[in-house]
Protein backbone atom coordinates (compact mmCIF):
# COMPACT_ATOMS: atom_id res chain seq x y z
CA UNK A 1 0.00 0.00 0.00
CA UNK A 2 1.24 3.59 -0.56
CA UNK A 3 0.23 4.95 2.58
CA UNK A 4 2.20 2.50 4.43
CA UNK A 5 5.34 2.64 2.34
CA UNK A 6 8.42 4.42 3.65
CA UNK A 7 8.63 7.48 1.53
CA UNK A 8 5.35 8.38 2.17
CA UNK A 9 6.09 8.41 6.11
CA UNK A 10 8.64 10.24 5.38
CA UNK A 11 7.45 12.43 3.42
CA UNK A 12 4.41 13.28 6.11
CA UNK A 13 7.40 13.41 8.68
CA UNK A 14 9.19 16.23 6.79
CA UNK A 15 5.59 17.97 5.73
CA UNK A 16 4.93 17.74 9.60
CA UNK A 17 8.67 19.39 10.78
CA UNK A 18 8.31 22.15 7.71
CA UNK A 19 4.66 23.36 8.29
CA UNK A 20 5.74 22.78 12.73
CA UNK A 21 8.67 25.53 11.34
CA UNK A 22 6.38 28.10 9.15
CA UNK A 23 3.87 28.48 12.41
CA UNK A 24 7.10 29.12 14.32
CA UNK A 25 8.16 32.18 12.16
CA UNK A 26 4.93 34.00 12.27
CA UNK A 27 5.25 37.55 15.01
CA UNK A 28 3.27 40.38 15.80
CA UNK A 29 3.61 43.61 13.70
CA UNK A 30 5.53 40.85 10.87
CA UNK A 31 5.71 42.23 7.11
CA UNK A 32 2.53 41.68 5.09
CA UNK A 33 4.30 39.79 2.43
CA UNK A 34 5.88 36.96 5.25
CA UNK A 35 2.02 37.22 6.68
CA UNK A 36 0.88 35.99 2.49
CA UNK A 37 3.47 33.44 2.52
CA UNK A 38 2.64 32.27 6.33
CA UNK A 39 -1.41 31.67 5.18
CA UNK A 40 -0.55 30.02 1.75
CA UNK A 41 1.30 27.26 3.09
CA UNK A 42 -1.00 26.95 6.27
CA UNK A 43 -4.06 26.24 2.94
CA UNK A 44 -0.88 24.17 1.87
CA UNK A 45 0.02 21.99 4.66
CA UNK A 46 -4.13 21.71 5.49
CA UNK A 47 -4.24 20.18 2.09
CA UNK A 48 -1.71 18.28 2.05
CA UNK A 49 -2.91 16.57 5.76
CA UNK A 50 -6.49 16.46 4.32
CA UNK A 51 -5.41 14.42 1.33
CA UNK A 52 -3.63 11.84 3.57
CA UNK A 53 -6.39 11.56 5.57
CA UNK A 54 -8.29 10.54 2.80
CA UNK A 55 -5.54 8.43 1.34
CA UNK A 56 -5.35 6.31 4.48
CA UNK A 57 -9.59 6.15 4.47
CA UNK A 58 -9.63 4.85 1.37
CA UNK A 59 -6.82 2.59 2.00
CA UNK A 60 -7.81 1.18 5.44
CA UNK A 61 -11.86 1.95 5.04
CA UNK A 62 -13.59 4.14 7.19
CA UNK A 63 -13.61 2.17 9.88
CA UNK A 64 -9.89 0.59 9.66
CA UNK A 65 -9.01 4.24 9.71
CA UNK A 66 -11.07 5.12 13.07
CA UNK A 67 -9.34 2.04 14.64
CA UNK A 68 -6.42 3.46 14.98
CA UNK A 69 -6.00 6.09 18.04
CA UNK A 70 -3.37 7.81 15.95
CA UNK A 71 -5.86 8.33 12.91
CA UNK A 72 -8.43 9.69 15.11
CA UNK A 73 -6.02 11.95 16.37
CA UNK A 74 -4.77 12.72 13.45
CA UNK A 75 -8.40 13.22 11.90
CA UNK A 76 -9.35 15.84 14.93
CA UNK A 77 -6.59 17.95 14.04
CA UNK A 78 -7.10 18.32 9.97
CA UNK A 79 -10.75 18.38 11.13
CA UNK A 80 -10.20 21.38 13.35
CA UNK A 81 -7.96 22.80 11.04
CA UNK A 82 -10.29 22.98 7.77
CA UNK A 83 -12.90 24.24 10.06
CA UNK A 84 -10.73 27.05 11.00
CA UNK A 85 -9.54 27.62 7.12
CA UNK A 86 -13.52 28.28 6.70
CA UNK A 87 -14.39 30.49 9.65
CA UNK A 88 -11.08 32.90 8.91
CA UNK A 89 -12.50 36.63 8.89
CA UNK A 90 -15.65 35.57 10.89
CA UNK A 91 -14.61 35.98 14.31
CA UNK A 92 -15.05 33.50 16.99
CA UNK A 93 -12.97 30.19 16.43
CA UNK A 94 -9.43 32.05 16.22
CA UNK A 95 -8.76 29.86 19.33
CA UNK A 96 -8.64 26.44 16.01
CA UNK A 97 -5.21 27.91 15.10
CA UNK A 98 -3.56 26.72 18.48
CA UNK A 99 -4.87 23.65 17.27
CA UNK A 100 -2.57 23.50 14.35
CA UNK A 101 0.82 23.35 16.65
CA UNK A 102 -0.90 19.78 18.02
CA UNK A 103 0.15 18.74 14.18
CA UNK A 104 3.87 18.39 15.84
CA UNK A 105 2.35 15.77 18.25
CA UNK A 106 2.08 13.49 15.05
CA UNK A 107 5.45 12.85 15.50
CA UNK A 108 5.13 10.31 18.15
CA UNK A 109 3.87 7.98 15.57
CA UNK A 110 7.14 8.11 14.01
CA UNK A 111 9.58 8.46 16.40
CA UNK A 112 9.26 5.39 18.94
CA UNK A 113 11.70 7.12 21.36
CA UNK A 114 9.47 10.06 21.11
CA UNK A 115 6.33 8.19 22.48
CA UNK A 116 8.68 6.82 24.94
CA UNK A 117 9.25 10.23 26.49
CA UNK A 118 5.99 10.78 26.13
CA UNK A 119 5.03 7.49 28.29
CA UNK A 120 7.70 8.11 30.75
CA UNK A 121 6.40 12.00 31.06
CA UNK A 122 2.99 11.44 31.58
CA UNK A 123 3.54 8.44 34.21
CA UNK A 124 5.89 10.76 36.16
CA UNK A 125 2.45 13.11 36.11
CA UNK A 126 1.03 11.94 39.60
CA UNK A 127 4.34 12.44 41.45
CA UNK A 128 4.54 16.03 39.83
CA UNK A 129 1.13 17.11 40.96
CA UNK A 130 1.55 16.08 44.30
CA UNK A 131 4.49 17.89 44.33
CA UNK A 132 3.00 21.06 42.99
CA UNK A 133 -0.20 20.58 45.49
CA UNK A 134 2.30 20.70 48.46
CA UNK A 135 4.10 23.81 46.58
CA UNK A 136 1.21 25.64 46.63
CA UNK A 137 0.23 24.52 50.71
CA UNK A 138 3.77 25.97 51.48
CA UNK A 139 3.57 29.11 50.09
CA UNK A 140 -0.17 29.26 50.94
CA UNK A 141 1.43 28.99 54.64
CA UNK A 142 3.85 30.99 54.24
CA UNK A 143 2.00 33.87 52.61
CA UNK A 144 -0.33 34.18 55.75
CA UNK A 145 2.80 33.85 58.12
Amino acid sequence: MFVTCDHFTRGILVAILVNTLSMGVEYHLQPEWLTTVLEYSNYFFTGLFAFEMILKVFADGLFGYLSDGFNVFDGGIVALSVLELFQEGKGGLSVLRTFRLLRILKLVRFMPALRYQLVVMLRTMDNVTVFFGLLVLFIFIFRCV
